[in-house]
């Protein structure tokens, strides 16, 4: 599993982003844990637990405290390249609506589009490194392809 540590600015006030990825149930106590410290209520703790634990595919979850600005943000395992940048992208939506709510962002304007297109830059070199067929042989994932 990655974790990776994003910090971006919105309004001139700092906003932080832990994205993990690519995660099978094995993570899912690391996972609880950063949830938690972020003051995640019990409700979404246990929602996010049964997500989690299931092991399933194609899945992920965004979670943020808007008061201390922060979001975490969980890629699963996929079944394909194309299934996880579906994932990302789906993912990366969630959270850039969460930031610009919490700052009272249009979700239409651009302002928001860019916050969303600001962390996918961010993320890029770590998600290529997932998603093409070249990626550095340094990680070993291994994505299931797709049954014809």
């Amino acid at each position: 599993m990655i974790r990776q540590e994003l910090n971006i600015t919105v309004k001139g006030k700092k906003w932080h982003v832990t994205a993990f990825y690519p995660v099978t149930r094995y993570h899912v106590n690391e996972i609880m844990r950063t949830l938690k410290s972020l003051g995640c209520d019990s409700y979404s703790l246990k929602r996010a637990y049964m997500n989690l634990s299931t092991g399933q595919v194609n899945n992920g979850l965004t979670f943020s405290n808007f008061f201390s600005r922060e979001s975490v943000v969980v890629f699963a395992m996929s079944t394909s390249p194309e299934q996880y940048f579906n994932l990302i992208v789906h993912e990366l939506h969630h959270l850039s609506v969460h930031v610009a709510v919490a700052n009272g962002l249009d979700l239409e304007g651009e302002e928001t589009c860019y916050i969303n297109g600001d962390i996918a830059q961010m993320m890029f070199p770590t998600i290529k490194r997932l998603i093409c067929d070249c990626h550095d042989k340094d990680i070993d994932v291994k994505l299931e392809k797709h049954a014809t």
